[in-house]
């Protein structure tokens, strides 16, 4: 058996490296603003979540299923010492259907910690002045459109996700906008 790292090993240390590197930069370069974005992949479609909302990313572990009514729910994980809720994002924006077993869980909400399963992409950092606001045709907790490298991609507020599930709000039936 061989001990060398694999690709999907180089990639994850590799974004793991860039991901760390993003909060030893300062926040504003020479030509302006910047912010630091996570590229995901939700049912085929592309995302983006702030890098400064989010409090970390790592492999999905064994997710533990849970009986629940709450929508997205998958069920827990063990995580940093912590057990913590598993959501599907795309769920939560009103996809249907379950995800495949997630690879990546986005970790946040420092009071009440949760994880957001996700495809992770990529990761980018963008000048503050490449987003731009929806036409008012998005989905519910998209706040920001930006274009990463040739695609253009909603940007979720993390904040406005975390809010619906702790306040247990229903979340709009439906697939995509």
């Amino acid at each position: 058996m061989s001990d060398a790292p694999t690709d999907e090993t180089k990639r994850a240390a590799a974004l793991r490296e860039e991901f760390d590197r993003s909060f030893a930069s300062p926040l504003a370069e020479t030509q302006g603003e910047v912010e630091h974005v996570l590229a995901i992949r939700l049912k085929g479609d592309l995302y983006g979540l702030r890098v400064r909302e989010v409090d970390g990313v790592e492999r999905s572990g064994l997710i533990v299923p849970l009986p629940s009514d709450s929508p997205g729910l998958l069920g827990i994980v063990g995580s940093r010492g912590a057990i913590l809720p598993v959501y599907d994002l795309g769920a939560l924006l009103g996809y249907e259907g379950s995800q495949q077993t997630p690879r990546w869980l986005v970790l946040c909400g420092k009071r009440d910690s949760l994880a957001l399963a996700v495809e992770l992409q990529g990761y980018a950092t963008l000048p503050a002045a490449s987003f731009y606001a929806p036409d008012g045709n998005s989905r519910q907790h998209v706040e920001r459109f930006a274009r990463i490298g040739e695609a253009v991609r909603a940007i979720v507020s993390v904040p406005s996700v975390i809010r619906v599930i702790q306040e247990g709000l229903d979340l709009p039936p439906g697939g995509p906008a």
